[in-house]
């Protein structure tokens, strides 16, 4: 692929949308090189809003009014599975976010830096929201679904002792390297690092992991550097009960992460160190939330 051609592969046409009720957003019309839908037939697709979900093949996430469903839509020919994420924000804290950007919209910028960073991403496909004041306003952001396992399956069904397990531990540890120290590049740092927000999927050069939840990721003009390693605790804090990535694995992805990210080689065994007493930390708050959560 040439410099050029990479570079269009990276870009995403983006359109202002706004529809009845209060309700406006963006949209994508077209995202490396493929045509999505066109302006007025977005505004068809997302005429109304609070029925959007209605029709979904799956619910993937169901808590009260916030919902995370899976739905073919359809328009001028044109299909797509997507991913849509209703989220409403109630009390004294929705309220708050209402002072900030809407959360559909974090959402919608953040997965458009990242893929045009180059880095591997559910396509951004649209963004819209209604501000009310009466509770934290509403969102509704779609991202493109990508057919896979999200990491924490996908790797829970690895056998736990065999070279093939190594080479493909190898393979996604190299990967989440790379991502990871891509987004640091470009002043993105995710927050919930942990294995569910990412999917593995068979690409042309075999299991491929791309991000799929983007809630968490922010942009930061300065970071501590205690934050910089955040997403590697967090991660092996999400899979340590499975047994199947250990920490010799772990310290081959922070390796890779430090030489992609330009950290000294003298710094990885104090960091790593620092690193384990983090996730087993947070491993064992986990666990702990869980036993109550179980026993209501």
């Amino acid at each position: 692929m040439s410099d050029v051609e990479e570079l269009m592969s990276r870009l995403i046409e983006i359109s202002e949308v706004k529809m009845p009720g209060g309700w406006r957003g963006w949209v994508a019309v077209r995202d490396a090189g493929r045509e999505r839908f066109s302006k007025e037939e977005w505004e068809q697709l997302l005429a109304e809003p609070e029925k959007l979900l209605e029709g979904s093949q799956q619910t993937l996430k169901s808590e009260g009014v916030n919902r995370v469903v899976i739905k073919y839509l359809s328009a001028g020919g044109r299909g797509v599975k997507a991913v849509i994420k209703r989220h409403e924000g109630r009390g004294v804290k929705g309220l708050f976010r209402l002072l900030k950007a809407p959360r559909a919209m974090r959402n919608f910028i953040a997965a458009v830096r990242i893929r045009q960073a180059g880095l591997p991403v559910a396509g951004p496909l649209a963004a819209v929201y209604r501000k009310s004041f009466g509770s934290g306003g509403q969102n509704i952001y779609i991202s493109e679904y990508i057919d896979g396992f999200n990491l924490y399956e996908f790797l829970k069904d690895l056998p736990s002792d065999s070279r093939e397990r190594l080479k493909i531990i190898g393979q996604l540890s190299e990967q989440l390297a790379e991502i990871f120290a891509g987004l640091h590049k470009k002043g993105l740092w995710h927050r919930d690092a942990k294995a569910t927000n990412f999917v593995v999927y068979e690409g042309d050069e075999g299991y491929q992991v791309a991000i799929t939840d983007v809630d968490g990721i922010k942009q930061y003009l300065f970071c501590k550097k205690s934050r910089q390693m955040q997403w590697l605790w967090q991660l092996a804090a999400s899979v340590m009960e499975l047994g199947v990535v250990n920490r010799t694995d772990f310290l081959r992805m922070l390796r890779a992460y430090c030489e992609k990210a330009g950290v000294p080689e003298s710094q990885e065994r104090e960091i790593f160190g620092e690193l384990i007493k983090k996730a087993e930390a947070k491993y064992r708050r986990n666990q702990r939330k869980r036993t109550v959560e179980d026993g209501r």
